[in-house]
């Protein structure tokens, strides 16, 4: 009785753990395959780009340290070379939570102004979201989840992609697209707090051939087609070599996940200078160098700056925007970097480039 009772209890647990090692196993096989069909819609996304022709109205939201600004935009895209958008109206002034009082104050509304008017003035070329390069990088550091949305937008029906980092400090992103054809209709980009710093939504889209070539006639004319003069263009490292005469210094400390993306020549009416590119598919942090005089800055510029120590060199650090400036100068090339990284990890960017510059 004692034996029988035994080899119940041995087949009843023997039961359990090859349940147990089947669960694992499903488990491990199917998250792969959750994981994929979210980076596949990511890919979709971008494939909708290429192939779906569009013209709409958005709405536009942008928040700072210097406050919010809200406008409305028509958008055309006929292709992923050929996508304009331009600013109609204005729906919220930027208010700044300090008020308006000063010099300082004045001038920022007098440039404000000056913004708004070029950007009712131009069409201006909307890049693509994400490059193939960009998908597999967020794909490393970066979490993605495609949930089904009960919200119409521009009478579409939508699901959401979002996007959450894998790394502390990184922002999240929201991607409501179009069920039907992949178009995103709505982005909320959210920083590390999760502060909604940038959104676009669009109420009224039309995805009807017929209708985005004959808007496409009228506003062709207004279009400038022919192609403006690049202040910059890609180089290799070899070339940036030889325009700073000196090798280019990339930092020493890298933040999780992030490499080199691109590497250009800028020019100027000065020394001519490079700028290296750093993403983690979805963040970006650039570092430019320049030979020769340092670049002159005017009186405003110096003013909203604030003078710190890091790795024993005296730098110059600003807020740009929502993101952190940083300026030194070493033996022979002046630096300036700017991203949306966590000001600590900037600061560590830095003292790692101070670092090696004094190895030279």
């Amino acid at each position: 009785m004692q034996m029988r009772t035994y080899l119940i209890l041995h087949k009843g647990l023997q039961s359990k753990r090859r349940f147990l090692c089947i669960s694992i196993l499903a488990s491990l096989l199917w998250a792969p395959q959750i994981l994929l069909a979210d980076i596949r819609t990511l890919e979709r996304i971008a494939e909708a780009e290429h192939k779906v022709s569009y013209v709409g109205l958005r709405l536009k939201t942008f928040s700072s340290s210097r406050g919010t600004r809200t406008f409305e935009e028509v958008v055309i895209h006929k292709s992923i070379d050929a996508s304009y958008r331009k600013v109609v109206s204005v729906v919220g002034e930027r208010q700044s939570s300090e008020g308006s009082r000063g010099r300082r104050n004045n001038n920022e509304n007098r440039r404000d102004r000056t913004d708004r008017n070029r950007d009712r003035n131009e069409w201006r070329q909307v890049s693509s979201q994400f490059s193939k390069e960009e998908i597999e990088l967020i794909a490393e550091n970066y979490n993605l989840d495609e949930s089904v949305s009960t919200e119409k937008l521009a009478n579409y029906e939508t699901n959401i992609l979002t996007i959450t980092p894998k790394f502390v400090g990184r922002p999240t992103k929201r991607i409501f697209f179009a069920r039907e054809n992949g178009v995103i209709l709505r982005v909320e980009d959210l920083d590390a707090e999760g502060v909604l710093r940038e959104m676009f939504v669009y109420n009224r889209i039309s995805f009807d051939p017929e209708t985005v070539e004959r808007k496409w006639e009228v506003f062709e004319k207004e279009i400038k087609l022919e192609p403006r003069r690049r202040r910059s263009h890609p180089i290799s490292l070899v070339e940036a070599e030889k325009m700073l005469k000196t090798k280019p210094i990339q930092p020493e400390y890298m933040p999780p996940g992030f490499q080199l993306q691109d590497v250009r020549s800028i020019r100027s009416r000065e020394n001519d200078s490079i700028l290296l590119e750093y993403t983690d598919g979805l963040v970006n942090f650039t570092l430019f160098e320049k030979g020769g005089e340092p670049p002159r800055l005017s009186n405003r510029q110096r003013g909203e700056e604030s003078e710190i120590e890091l790795g024993g060199k005296k730098v110059y650090q600003h807020r740009f925007g929502s993101t952190d400036a940083f300026r030194w100068s070493g033996a022979k090339i002046h630096f300036f970097l700017i991203g949306a990284i966590s000001t600590a990890e900037m600061q560590k960017v830095v003292e790692s480039i101070i670092h090696k510059a004094k190895e030279k």
